[in-house]
């Protein structure tokens, strides 16, 4: 790529991408950052099928350039894309004790790039300024939010507030341990060993059924949240909705049939169940690990759900040779029940946004900030 003299910032606008050759173009540009061993047709395809999904069809998904204002879209010079993004629109709700719980859009924002001749111009600040701006003229959307893997300062001072980024890495070989090993176990058993809970499979049979009730329970969390807070708290939280599990799905089967080539591609468990209580889960498997994508514990069950259902996830991870479960954000009583730490995390940071609010990021807490919000 031949970089002619750099534009001035009031000469650079950002545009929608409608053009499937410029949509194509920013996915090679940003091929070397996600893609750096996959061929070109391979990434291509992989990318098709993701924008093809219910989550991504009917203009859900957006992706936006960074270009001169001479760019002629009908006749793209195609080496002048300065930089790109992504949005997502996604269902989400804003709650306060003063207005209650409010249905909202949110827009994340994904697959930032600026190719590198470039970079070092403000070219992506630029960009990341007048998408903020784009997002506040959208209708309807109450908050944006994205996942940082640049750190907290950058997005920070362009609108998206860094929120809290920690984790538990549990190794499959990781046994749980009892809660009080000496005493004797039910029935009189002194042999050590314990009978795991049997837990359901949650697979496309189950899927909408749970995350239908998963949403209804967000809802009476919240309605409880605000009774106690103060007037000036908000509480958001994107909303659980099953096609961003399915598109997270069809991303690990491509990467099974296609990229790794493996005799075993069709996933088939996205989680397990007992009662209220369940977990769904992602194969990471370029990362070695299986992530818990949304976890809930129901308040009346314990640590034997809790045990079973981290259980099963280490299964399936087994089951598909990763070597550790990931979950974002936990509670300090999984962390105890686990005897695991839990750990600072300083990529793919959550930031987030009110849009149109004077309101201080302070006050606002994202609730089930899990990783089911990064698809």
């Amino acid at each position: 790529m031949t970089v002619s003299t750099p534009f001035a910032h009031e000469d650079i606008q950002l545009i929608r991408a409608y053009s499937p050759d410029i949509i194509q173009q920013t996915w090679t540009n940003n091929r070397v950052e996600w893609g750096p061993s996959l061929d070109e047709e391979t990434y291509y395809a992989r990318e098709r099928i993701l924008a093809s999904q219910e989550f991504t069809r009917d203009n859900k998904l957006q992706v936006w350039i960074l270009v001169p204002k001479t760019f002629d879209s009908a006749n793209p010079q195609l080496d002048l894309i300065l930089s790109a993004v992504e949005t997502f629109e996604r269902p989400g709700i804003v709650a306060s004790k003063d207005q209650g719980l409010k249905d909202v859009l949110s827009i994340s924002v994904a697959s930032v790039f600026t190719p590198a001749p470039y970079r070092g111009r403000g070219y992506a600040s630029l960009m990341m300024k007048l998408l903020w701006k784009e997002i506040g003229n959208m209708k309807d959307v109450s908050f944006s939010f994205l996942y940082s893997d640049v750190g907290p300062t950058f997005y920070g001072r362009l609108g998206w507030t860094p929120k809290r980024s920690e984790e538990i890495v549990i190794p499959t070989a990781h046994i749980i341990p009892m809660q009080d090993s000496g005493s004797a176990a039910v029935g009189g058993d002194r042999s050590g060993e314990r009978k795991s809970m049997t837990v359901e499979k949650v697979t496309d049979t189950n899927l909408s059924e749970l995350i239908a009730a998963d949403a209804e329970q967000v809802r009476t969390l919240l309605k409880a949240q605000i009774e106690t807070a103060s007037p000036s708290k908000v509480f958001i939280v994107v909303t659980p909705e099953p096609t961003c599990v399915l598109w997270l799905h069809a991303r690990a089967r491509f990467a099974a049939r296609h990229i790794l080539k493996l005799e075993q591609y069709q996933i088939t468990e996205w989680g397990a169940k007992q009662g209220k209580s369940f977990v769904l889960w992602f194969h990471d498997l370029f990362k070695d690990q299986l992530f818990i994508i949304r976890w809930y514990l129901d308040p009346s069950d314990g640590d034997e759900t809790a045990r079973a259902l981290i259980e099963a996830a280490q299964t399936e991870a087994r089951n598909w040779r990763l070597s550790k479960v990931v979950i974002w954000n936990p509670d300090q009583s999984l962390a105890d029940l686990l005897r695991l730490e839990i750990k600072y995390r300083d990529s793919a940071i959550p930031s987030l946004g009110l849009v149109n609010s004077t309101l201080e990021t302070d006050n606002v807490e994202w609730v089930h900030n899990e990783k089911y919000s990064w698809c």
